[in-house]
């Protein structure tokens, strides 16, 4: 399979770190989301908030790696230029 070039950009720190970055935001939007729902009942609100949190901590995820591809690109080109 042919590599292309973005995919070397990435490190398996910055996975990691993008990994462990998601997980946190995962939990504090599991959190902070809990007064937000329907229930009154603590577990089902909990539930209700940790499955609302899922699609915010996707995209935090593909937000991270956007960035960070451009960042890497970015200063690579930097590097060449000087």
């Amino acid at each position: 399979m042919h590599i292309v070039a973005y995919q070397k950009l990435l490190t398996k720190t910055h996975i990691i770190i993008g990994i462990v970055l998601s997980f946190l935001v995962f939990i504090m939007m599991s959190y902070l989301l809990r007064p937000f729902t329907f229930s009154q009942d603590s577990l089902i609100a909990q539930a209700q908030a940790c499955f609302t949190a899922i699609p915010i901590t996707a995209v935090f995820w593909f937000a991270y790696h956007m960035f960070m591809l451009v960042f890497i690109d970015q200063r690579k080109r930097n590097k060449k230029n000087d």
